[in-house]
């Protein structure tokens, strides 16, 4: 994996590992339960994967064909 990406990842995960610890220091000092929403939940739950799917999705592209002509499966087929 080259640098720059290597660095991307323990960027975010740094990130996330940050974020856990405050969620847990703030469970430890919350004086009441949370009440249970489940429209909150299905967002809490749903949200993050459909995201990320979408920035997936925006950032994909085929590879382009070198040669600027129909691939080798599709003139094989021809003949």
């Amino acid at each position: 994996m080259p640098r720059s990406k290597v660095q991307d990842v323990g960027r975010l995960w740094s990130l996330a590992l940050v974020l856990s610890a405050l969620l847990a220091a703030a469970g430890m000092r919350w004086p009441l339960p949370l009440p249970i929403v489940p429209a909150v939940v299905a967002a809490l739950v749903l949200g993050p994967p459909l995201l990320m799917a979408l920035v997936l999705l925006a950032r994909w592209r085929l590879p382009e064909d070198p040669q600027g002509g129909e691939s080798d499966a599709t003139a094989q087929e021809r003949h």
